[in-house]
C-alpha cells in the first residue's frame, strides 16, 4: 500500500478499511484479520490514492487523433471547426467515454472546462467520479459549442453561478468559471470575472502561458505577460486552475507563488503540440502547487495518467541532464494529493483515516512489475492504466476486477465513432 500521506508511508501487508455511509477512510494499517464477504482482494497488488486528473477537456474524445502534427495554433483552429458541429447528444456521449477511460485508467477526480450542465453534471455524479466543472466561455458573445447549445459567453457565466448554487454542498461536483484564455477573452470579461469568483467565492479554471506565441502576442496587445494581465485583472484574489504555464518569466513564479494558485502541468500534450516543457522544477522552487493533468485526447491520445507520471518525471531530468531532478514520489504527490487541492477535493489524494475513500488497486502481475523491488518506482516508471483493478470512489465501487460498474462502456464507444466519422466526413465533403 502506497498512503502518499505525510509520511508517504509504504505497507506491505495492510488494510485499508472505509465506511460506505460516510465515504471515508476508517482505518489504515497492518491487516487485522482474515477478508469478510464482499471485501476488495488485494493481496499481491499496490492500493493507493485515486488519481487526480488536474486539467482536461472529457467531452472531447470523439477528436482522439484529430488534427495531429500542428502547432498549437493551427491545430486549435482545426479543432474548433470539429467542435462546433458536435451537438448535445455529442458531447454526452464524448463525456461517457471519458468517464470510462478515466475509471480505467484510475482517475477518480477531474478538473475540467467545455459545455456543462446540470444533465452533464448528473451523468458524472451517476458515474460516480468527483469534478471541478469549469463552463468554457471565449468571449461575451461567442457561442463556444453552436451545434449542442445557444449559450453565449454571457450565459455561460450566468449558468455558472446557477450551478454553483444547485451543486453548492454537493460531495462530488463543484464549479468554477472557465475563462477559456486571454487571447479568447478581453480584459474586461477576465475582470467580470474576478468579481463574480470574488462575490460568489468560487474558482477559477484558466489556459495561461501554453505557448510562446501566446505570451509574445499577449506581450504586444497588452504590454504584459498573460499572467501578468490575469493578476492586473484580479483573477488571483481566490482560488485558481492555472493549465499550462510553459512560459512564465520568474516574476510570473512570483505571482503564482504569492497567489497560492495552482498549475496544471500537462507534459504529454504540451509535447506533442510542441508548445514546449513547463519548468516544473522552478514552479516547485518557487512554492508553487503542481498537479498533473492530461488536456484532452485530442492533444494526448489518452486519459492515462500514469504516462504523465513517467513523462513529468523523466523529460525534466533530461531536459536539465540532472538525474534527480524531479522524483517519483514528487509526481506521484501531484497525481493525488496536490491534484485534490488543486481541484477543491482536499479530502482525496491521501489514504489515512478520515479522508475521503477514493482509492484505487493495481495489478503487480505483469512481467513489467517483476521484480517489484519498488512500488514506487513501478508506479513512476512502469504502471499503465490498464494494471487498475478495482476503483472506489467515497466508498463506491466503480470498477471491480477489471468490470466498470457506472459506467456503459459500449455504448459509448459506439456513439462516439459514430460521431466521428459524422462529422469528419462533413469536414471533408
Amino acid at each position: 500500500m502506497v498512503t502518499q500521506d505525510d509520511q508517504r508511508r509504504i505497507l506491505t501487508d495492510g488494510e485499508v478499511a472505509y465506511s460506505p455511509d460516510t465515504g471515508l477512510i476508517t482505518y489504515v494499517g497492518p491487516t487485522r484479520g482474515p477478508a469478510d464477504t464482499g471485501d476488495l482482494h488485494a493481496a499481491g497488488a499496490i492500493v493507493m490514492p485515486g488519481l487526480v486528473n488536474a486539467h482536461t477537456h472529457s467531452a472531447m474524445t470523439p477528436l482522439r487523433g484529430y488534427s495531429d502534427d500542428r502547432d498549437l495554433q493551427s491545430w486549435l483552429a482545426g479543432i474548433r471547426a470539429f467542435e462546433v458541429l458536435m451537438t448535445a447528444a455529442d458531447v454526452r456521449a464524448g463525456l461517457q467515454l471519458a468517464l470510462a477511460e478515466m475509471i480505467r485508467n484510475g482517475i477518480t477526480c477531474f478538473a475540467d472546462m467545455f459545455l456543462w450542465d446540470e444533465t452533464l453534471l448528473g451523468d458524472v455524479a451517476s458515474a460516480g467520479v468527483r469534478v471541478l466543472a469549469a463552463p468554457a466561455v471565449f468571449g461575451y458573445d461567442a457561442l463556444g459549442y453552436p451545434a449542442a447549445s445557444t449559450q453565449t459567453g454571457r450565459d455561460a457565466l450566468a449558468l455558472t453561478e446557477q450551478l454553483a448554487a444547485t451543486f453548492a454542498g454537493d460531495p462530488q461536483v463543484r464549479i468554477a468559471f472557465g475563462p477559456h484564455a486571454p487571447y479568447t477573452c478581453p480584459p474586461e470579461l477576465l475582470s467580470d470575472v474576478a468579481a463574480r469568483a470574488a462575490r460568489l467565492g468560487l474558482p477559477v479554471h484558466i489556459h495561461l502561458s501554453e505557448t510562446a506565441f501566446e505570451v509574445e502576442q499577449c506581450r504586444s496587445q497588452h504590454g504584459r505577460t498573460p499572467i501578468e494581465l490575469a493578476r492586473d485583472c484580479g483573477l488571483f484574489g481566490g482560488p485558481v486552475l492555472v493549465a499550462h504555464c510553459v512560459h512564465p518569466d520568474p516574476s510570473d513564479l512570483e505571482i503564482l507563488a504569492a497567489a497560492d494558485a495552482s498549475v496544471s502541468h500537462n507534459p504529454v500534450s504540451n509535447l506533442k503540440l510542441g508548445a514546449g516543457i513547463a519548468p516544473l522544477a522552478q514552479l516547485r522552487a518557487a512554492g508553487v502547487r503542481t498537479a498533473l493533468g492530461t488536456d484532452s485526447v485530442a492533444s494526448n491520445n489518452t486519459l492515462d495518467l500514469f504516462e504523465e507520471i513517467k513523462t513529468g518525471t523523466i523529460v525534466h531530468r533530461g531536459r536539465h541532464q540532472v538525474s534527480d531532478l524531479i522524483s517519483g514520489s514528487e509526481l506521484l504527490d501531484m497525481a493525488t494529493r496536490d491534484g485534490a487541492a488543486a481541484a477543491g477535493f482536499g479530502a482525496s489524494g491521501v489514504l489515512a483515516p478520515g479522508r475521503a475513500a477514493d482509492l484505487i488497486v493495481l495489478s503487480v502481475d505483469s512481467t513489467r512489475a517483476t521484480p517489484l523491488i519498488s512500488p514506487v518506482s513501478f508506479l513512476t516508471f512502469a504502471a499503465r492504466g490498464d494494471d487498475v483493478r478495482h476503483v472506489v470512489v467515497g466508498g463506491r465501487e466503480l470498477m471491480r476486477d477489471g468490470t466498470l460498474l457506472t459506467v456503459d462502456e459500449d455504448a459509448a464507444r459506439t456513439e462516439v465513432a459514430a460521431t466521428a466519422a459524422r462529422i469528419t466526413t462533413e469536414l471533408s465533403a
